[in-house]
């Protein structure tokens, strides 16, 4: 059994997980949570209240990652057991260095358990941060920076928009990594057992960090001298309500509800048709509009490709908001256009170039008819579904997984009349051959 980076203890549903004598090889004293900036800037003048939110997030899931207590109703395996690799119920503590051999265990036999916060310290803290907040030592330096789970939004799933993603969802991340992104593959760095493990973990972390900003929306209503603000059972009931959301979502995958259109030359062709929004059937997806003409990713709805390497690349990561603030000076148009062209998260976007075959969220046809059915979270990217028939869907998939084998498929492609000509340097549109050698992504 390989050494664990810390031994824990793991306190049963509402109890904690505590230390057993490790130091933290990762952090200049204990590791602790990075609250939400919200809970300063919004209760600066409510000391009361915030100190509410801080004691029920500590109740329910500990005051520090390495001290978790997991919520009643978690809906995590075995209530949360594989956090770590040490269990406490009551007085009696145990280990759980062998976790019963599971259908995603990939093993008959019994899996050593290190424990999802180890796991979690050892292969993704460095990016992700000890939160989960996407601010590890690394992060400034990626593009596109790593996720933040707190906020309970995670891009690629295989679920409605706005849905959590299934375990499924994040075991495909995990296993294979996002293609053109700093996420690597990890497949081959961890066993089937422990990637469970790490699935268990990031949910923990998304359950405290969206509860946390539950209760600072319930908070920010309630009045600072009730002493029945965010009493106990409205607490559990924010932290329930949570919960129920990851446990939903298991049920709620979107399995297309037709086969996928044979791939022909007619079906690659209607793709074209909708991707360049000149179908005649009234279904004008128009994703030229983002992509642009040659799908490269320089649609007018975006800054220009120039512009956007110039702040995002353009010297050090700390310094780009001084970037944005001389962009705004020098050019409006274009800093109006970079202000909508931000994610969730307040991270810069910028639409795939399909021609390099490259697709964050996978490359199987299943996969990109997900990102056009229903979108990519926290991104520009909007569901056509039920918009959009599940033939035509079907169509643009074929479409989208042929163009990097034939890229003269949109040579002199122009955009249509309705949609805006670019006015932004940069914009203009490419050679076929342009077309594959620029590019910043995939779906």
């Amino acid at each position: 059994m390989r050494p664990r980076l810390c031994r824990m203890w793991v306190v049963w549903a509402g109890a904690a997980l505590l230390p057993a004598g490790c130091s933290d090889a990762f952090n200049a004293g204990p590791p602790r949570y990075v609250e939400q900036e919200r809970l300063t800037t919004d209760f600066k003048d409510k000391p009361v209240l915030q100190g509410k939110v801080r004691a029920a997030l500590a109740k329910h899931f500990g005051d520090a990652p390495n001290e978790i207590k997991v919520p009643e109703g978690s809906g995590l395996p075995l209530g949360g057991a594989y956090l770590a690799n040490y269990v406490k119920q009551g007085d009696a503590v145990k280990s759980i260095a062998y976790v019963p051999a599971t259908p995603t265990s990939g093993s008959s036999d019994p899996q050593p358990v290190e424990g999802g916060y180890g796991l979690y310290r050892k292969h993704c803290l460095h990016c992700h941060g000890v939160s989960g907040a996407g601010d590890g030592p690394t992060s400034s330096f990626l593009y596109p920076r790593p996720r933040d789970y707190r906020k309970g939004l995670f891009k690629f799933t295989s679920t409605p928009t706005g849905a959590k993603p299934t375990r499924s969802d994040l075991r495909k991340t995990i296993e294979y990594g996002l293609h053109g992104t700093s996420m690597p593959a990890f497949e081959a760095l961890m066993s089937k057992a422990e990637i469970e493990q790490v699935i268990d973990y990031v949910i923990f972390l998304s359950l405290r960090g969206e509860s946390e900003l539950s209760l600072i929306d319930e908070a920010s209503t309630s009045d600072e001298k009730d002493p029945e603000a965010l009493s106990e059972d409205v607490v559990k009931d924010i932290i329930q309500s949570v919960a129920k959301k990851w446990q939903a979502a298991e049920s709620l995958v979107m399995n297309p509800p037709t086969p996928r259109v044979e791939p022909t030359h007619a079906s690659v062709m209607r793709g074209r048709e909708l991707f360049l929004g000149l179908n005649k059937t009234g279904n004008k997806v128009e994703c030229a509009g983002c992509h642009g003409p040659q799908a490269v990713g320089n649609g007018p709805t975006f800054v220009a490709q120039e512009v956007f390497n110039h702040i995002v690349f353009g010297g050090n990561p700390s310094a780009m908001p001084e970037r944005v603030a001389e962009l705004e000076k020098s050019d409006p148009k274009a800093y109006e256009l970079w202000k909508t062209s931000l994610d969730e998260w307040g991270n810069p976007l910028r639409p795939a170039n399909l021609n390099r075959g490259i697709y964050k969220g996978g490359r199987r046809p299943l996969d990109i008819y997900w990102r056009i059915a229903k979108g990519i979270n926290g991104a520009k990217m909007p569901s056509h579904f039920p918009t959009l028939e599940p033939d035509k869907i079907w169509d643009l998939v074929n479409f989208v997984l042929e163009l990097p084998y034939e890229p003269k498929l949109l040579e002199g492609a122009k955009l249509p009349e309705a949609l805006p000509a670019a006015k932004t340097a940069g914009n203009a549109a490419p050679t076929a051959s342009e077309s594959i050698a620029r590019g910043q992504g995939g779906l």
